[in-house]
């Protein structure tokens, strides 16, 4: 009987306020300095797939040198790892300022965690960690493609992965990418259409998304860029325009062509 009593007056509860789900304050240690609202925000994994010769090493360059981006002194600790580090003169500089290596090897992401770890969590050091063409020498059970889906954990706030082809980009990595940036020119236009497949339903189809990459790299060295932890996503031309909200298209697509030409064959993905 008393139990009774007591469930008619909890149902009679009046309550003031409805249930509001809060935003978790960072603490003080990963308090970053204020970024421009078109770049990747960390944490963030930023894919990079764009043809050789395009300018994947001066985009990584500006990231994490050009105090309009990251800067030098944005994250506590840079790791760069990069096949092609040692001849390409574009990437000096980041062999200069930050730890690179010139090779890939799952035991240097486990010492990489392993360091992390053992630091008590709010004294993590914010780190960024690039990995620049590698991909080819990486295997499908490879460390890095586990710590894709973790390394938020870790206090990793960028994971910039690029590669010239986007059909070996595992998965993993795909799924998780919550930026992605797509070069320019595409020669490979079958490999272009995978892409147009794979982030076409986020921009209103496949054909959507091949005029709003048009529409973003008019010339050579321009790329897409687009914003993928934004609900719509927000596709940009370079860091600098958005071209589309969504499906949404801000510009005009007069002339825009959305055909795939199927004579760029086996030649181009040799290349």
């Amino acid at each position: 009987m008393e139990n009774t009593k007591k469930d008619a007056m909890d149902k009679k509860r009046v309550f003031t306020q409805t249930p509001q789900i809060l935003r978790v304050v960072d603490p003080p240690h990963l308090a970053f300095k204020p970024l421009h609202p078109n770049l990747p925000a960390p944490p963030t994994l930023l894919l990079m797939v764009s043809p050789v010769k395009t300018g994947k090493s001066t985009i990584i360059s500006n990231l994490l040198i050009n105090d309009s981006f990251y800067g030098q002194d944005y994250f506590d600790d840079v790791k760069i790892i990069s096949n092609t580090i040692a001849n390409d003169n574009t990437s000096r500089f980041l062999a200069k300022a930050f730890d690179t290596e010139d090779h890939y090897d799952d035991a240097m992401i486990h010492k990489l965690v392993e360091k992390q770890k053992s630091f008590k969590k709010e004294e993590q050091p914010s780190m960024a960690l690039i990995l620049d063409d590698c991909l080819g020498s990486i295997k499908r059970e490879a460390t890095i493609n586990h710590l894709c889906s973790r390394f938020r954990h870790y206090n990793i706030q960028l994971l910039l992965i690029s590669s010239q082809n986007f059909r070996a980009v595992s998965p993993i990595v795909r799924q998780n990418a919550t930026a992605v940036i797509i070069g320019s020119p595409f020669p490979n236009q079958k490999e272009l259409g995978k892409v147009a497949e794979e982030y076409g339903d986020m921009f209103g189809g496949a054909k959507n998304w091949v005029k709003i990459y048009k529409l973003a790299t008019p010339e050579r060295y321009s790329f897409l860029y687009m914003d993928l932890a934004e609900n719509p996503p927000i596709a940009y031309r370079n860091f600098e325009e958005v071209i589309a909200i969504g499906e949404k298209i801000q510009k005009s697509t007069q002339g825009i062509s959305a055909d795939f030409s199927d004579s760029e064959s086996d030649e181009n993905e040799k290349s």
